[in-house]
């Protein structure tokens, strides 16, 4: 492969695959599907760290002169109100998220405001003392960040709609399981019209609470879809991706939880292999 293409490749992929990533800022932690009491609401700061070395096309590492060497350093700020609806507990909220890209193999660098998320959940089941939740999300996200036309993860410049779905049950009196699906919708890039096919996503949490304010969670993630092109020609292929990513969360007090993940491609399809770290902190009042 020669060096200009594989430049272009590169960026190109990195953008678009680290742009899904974060729009995609509802993604649900362990323990996000608990419906938690009327008037409760929650204040969470997120930092992100997310790193890749290399980047694939076809399921194949993509040669190139040197590596990726793609770093977003990404802040998140997360308000949820815990109210009721018609008898059923829902919570709306907004997601704006803040950040910094660097690409080293081309010297880019992006830094600013991503593109804002809103919506919320609807629990059809909300049985805090049983540990049994069912609740329905709808979370739309707005082409509002900076630097929308020079490849900025935070700015995919295109409105999209994300649906899921999410269960928790008490397996044990120290064990639950989380299980929750997702399916994303595009809507086709402002500035170059490109189109994006849907993406579905399904979420595996293992929890293990080791006490009543600390739990472990395993976490498996697969990916499929997401599939990008431009009047016929493929810009990014479907993804077809498998992530695990473990998690230790603790209310240090009654109100205040810390929250520690460490994230890892096992496998990735189309687009960069990433690691993330990431660290939340919640106040709830």
């Amino acid at each position: 492969m020669n060096i200009p293409h594989a430049l272009k490749l590169a960026t190109t992929i990195a953008a678009i695959t680290t742009s899904s990533m974060v729009q995609a800022a509802s993604t649900p932690d362990p323990g996000d599907y608990t419906a938690l009491p009327s008037g409760t609401d929650l204040v969470m700061l997120y930092g992100q760290h997310t790193t890749a070395d290399h980047t694939y096309a076809d399921g194949n590492k993509v040669n190139m002169p040197g590596n990726l060497d793609l770093e977003l350093n990404l802040g998140l700020f997360r308000y949820v109100h815990f109210t009721q609806l018609g008898g059923y507990t829902i919570d709306p909220q907004i997601i704006i998220p803040y950040g910094q890209q660097k690409i080293g193999l081309t010297g880019d660098k992006n830094t600013g405001i991503g593109d804002v998320v809103f919506g919320g959940t609807l629990w059809t089941i909300a049985d805090l003392a049983g540990g049994e939740h069912l609740g329905y999300s709808l979370f739309i996200t707005a082409p509002t960040g900076a630097n929308k036309d020079k490849g900025f993860a935070l700015s995919d410049n295109r409105w999209a709609a994300d649906l899921q779905v999410g269960y928790i049950r008490k397996l044990a009196p120290k064990w639950s399981i989380d299980l929750i699906g997702q399916a994303e919708f595009y809507q086709d890039r402002r500035d170059t019209k490109s189109e994006k096919d849907p993406m579905v996503r399904g979420f595996i949490h293992l929890r293990y609470h080791l006490t009543d304010a600390t739990h472990l969670a395993t976490s498996l993630r697969y990916t499929t879809g997401a599939k990008e092109s431009l009047h016929g020609a493929t810009l990014n292929g479907k993804k077809n991706d498998t992530n695990l990513t473990l998690t230790w969360a603790s209310f240090v007090t009654k109100q205040v939880q810390l929250q520690v993940q460490y994230s890892h491609d096992l496998k990735v399809e189309n687009g960069p292999k990433l690691q993330t770290v990431i660290l939340r902190g919640l106040y709830a009042f």
